[in-house]
């Protein structure tokens, strides 16, 4: 039997985080694959980040992941989303290189000191008496012993692969499906629920009239995921905008009979946040002018991902239906799009962690936990492997709160909320998204990076200089008052001619104006040669000042419940007035705080009341 620190069962994005993370904190790894060219595979789109994903995957680079880095180098164009809508908002969007993402991301892992990567199916689980997992045992019948034991499985536990009226095992296409795993864990009392997604139809590049589409440009000088990426002279690729038509509607009406959704092959949630065509067809029938992006896989191929056009209609419809798309008349596809329903574990059954409640020392990360996207997943394997890491070494787990990040947010969300489809991160998930900015991951989560101690030291301190940097240069810009004179008026009218200044104010506040920026502040005052990441923070304190002290002060208030403890053999039965419906959630889901509790699906504010009510009868 060989011997690891730390098993990893499956190495997509989740997997390769959490193995990553754990071997580079020391930890002897094992990480099971089922086929080693598809390590980190990007099954569906080539993109990553977004609202909400974009400030998850900046969260995993600060902490010290690999996503944020990875995707910076290997893409084919960023895009700065959001820019008119005010310096908070700003977030980044990347269209990966699939292919080299894939490939480079392999080449790390398998140079990774202490990571051995195993091509095997994980069928088992190995118990001791006392339910603790301590290791696996492979489709071969070897068996593995470790400490800990990470299930990062994807789509892949009783997978079933569908297309039109054909439906097979597998966990997406041309790979098989786990089917022994899932029934070992049902039997050692977990339980499981299924889900659904999808994937559009790929295109030949070739076989598309790009000369008369809309050609969609990236940034030529992106924000980063991470702060250790630095510009790189790759020329960023274009991707295309066309739309669907009248003829896309009618043609899909008359072809949804064979739909899988409509002929009730697939029976599971899907997410609602990334419909198919079927679904866009079905619930808005009067609208024919759906967007769809025509984007590059790859540099080293011509293949077009058609976003926009999800679809498990059989061949023939898919085909009837792309080429009524300006632009794609001729379109030649290259693989149809398909569904996989596949069983998950619904992650009320986690701790914050992530281990199991259920049984000790496995903990589980992405998909399986019930999300959908890349970055949910390779956050949550990078919390897990750093958890799994540091509970072998006795040290307490890191948890990110819903305050300091939105891997807080995901982690919180999937356990404490009923999730009825597959779970995505949203800026509305996100009660205090002012804080949870892009632009200030190095600030909100300084602190828990150096607890990690992944990040590298020096990169760490040159973080920490600017935040003290910002912190100075408030305060020196609160000492200095700009008055309303004419040389001031002057200046200022030749910045915005529909502007004056008419009161005395300080600096500061004098930047909080919209006309003025940091830069052109010199205009008024001496200013500092500060970096650009701490030039950014003070003038964004300045402008959203009274909005981000209204947040703080929520998060002071909000905190004052996380205080609130409640014990773990707390009886909710007994209490009188709590709701049936509240009973049973907190019951299952056992809070270890009235701010957990809050956040839990079913219970009300008078629940809250009353038990904030007993807790203190109790102390």
């Amino acid at each position: 039997m060989q011997n690891y620190d730390i098993i990893v069962v499956g190495a997509g994005h989740a997997g390769v985080e959490a193995s990553l993370a754990a071997a580079r904190l020391g930890k002897k790894v094992a990480l099971f694959t089922i086929y080693l060219d598809n390590i980190a595979m990007m099954s569906c789109n080539p993109a990553i980040g977004g609202p909400g994903k974009s400030h998850i995957v900046s969260e995993i680079g600060m902490l010290g992941g690999q996503m944020a880095v990875h995707i910076d180098k290997y893409n084919l164009q960023l895009k700065n989303l959001n820019h008119t809508k005010g310096l908070a908002a700003k977030i980044t969007r990347a269209q990966a290189d699939k292919y080299w993402y894939r490939i480079k991301m392999r080449e790390i892992i398998e140079k990774e000191d202490n990571l051995d990567v195993i091509q095997n199916m994980v069928e088992d689980l190995i118990l001791d008496d006392n339910k603790k997992v301590i290791g696996v045992i492979d489709a071969l019948g070897l068996k593995y012993s470790a400490k800990a034991v990470i299930l990062c499985t994807g789509t892949f536990l009783n997978g079933e692969y569908i297309i039109g009226d054909v439906k097979y095992s597998a966990g997406r296409q041309g790979e098989k499906a786990s089917n022994s795993l899932p029934d070992n864990l049902v039997k050692y009392g977990i339980e499981m629920d299924r889900y659904q997604t999808a994937t559009p139809p790929r295109i030949d590049k070739k076989s598309i009239n790009l000369d008369i589409l809309e050609k969609l440009y990236g940034e030529t000088n992106p924000r980063y995921f991470s702060y250790m990426s630095n510009k790189t002279d790759e020329k960023p690729l274009e991707t295309w905008l066309t739309f669907t038509t009248e003829e896309t509607i009618k043609v899909g009406q008359e072809l949804l009979k064979y739909s899988p959704i409509v002929t009730g092959i697939v029976s599971t949630k899907g997410p609602r946040h990334c419909p198919s065509l079927d679904r866009k067809i079905m619930n808005f029938p009067d609208k024919t002018d759906h967007q769809i992006f025509l984007e590059q896989e790859s540099r080293e191929s011509d293949e077009i991902y058609v976003n926009g056009f999800t679809t498990a209609m059989p061949p023939f419809a898919q085909e009837k239906l792309i080429k009524t798309i300006k632009g794609l008349e001729n379109a030649k596809i290259l693989r149809y799009g398909y569904a996989v329903e596949y069983d998950f574990i619904p992650a009320r059954q986690l701790n914050f962690s992530l281990e199991s409640k259920i049984i000790e020392n496995l903990f589980q990360a992405g998909t399986i936990n019930g999300t959908s996207g890349y970055e949910e997943a390779a956050a949550q394997g990078f919390i897990a492997g750093v958890n799994a890491a540091r509970k072998i070494d006795g040290k307490e787990p890191i948890i990110i709160s819903r305050d300091e990040g939105y891997i807080g947010v995901l982690i919180d969300d999937i356990i404490n909320k009923e999730t009825p489809e597959p779970y995505r991160v949203l800026p509305s998930r996100a009660e205090y998204r002012l804080t949870l900015r892009q632009d200030n991951v190095f600030i909100r989560l300084l602190e828990k990076s150096k607890e990690i101690g992944l990040l590298d030291k020096s990169k760490l301190k040159e973080l920490e200089d600017n935040i003290q940097i910002i912190s100075d240069e408030i305060e020196r810009l609160k000492e200095i008052k700009i008055y309303p004179n004419k040389e001031n008026n002057d200046i200022i009218k030749k910045i915005d001619k529909n502007t004056s200044h008419n009161n005395v104010m300080t600096a500061f506040e004098f930047l909080a104006r919209q006309e003025i920026t940091y830069d052109n502040l010199k205009l008024f005052i001496e200013t500092k040669d500060l970096p650009e990441i701490s030039k950014e923070q003070v003038e964004i304190e300045a402008k959203y000042r009274i909005f981000i002290e209204r947040e703080r002060n929520q998060i002071e208030k909000f905190k004052k419940l996380e205080n609130i403890a409640i014990p773990e053999d707390f009886n909710y039965e007994i209490v009188k007035g709590l709701s049936n419906i509240a009973i049973s959630g907190l019951s299952y889901t056992k809070p270890k705080n009235i701010g957990q509790a809050t956040r839990i699906s079913g219970v009300t504010y008078n629940d809250i009341a009353i038990l904030v009510s007993i807790l203190k009868e109790v102390k």
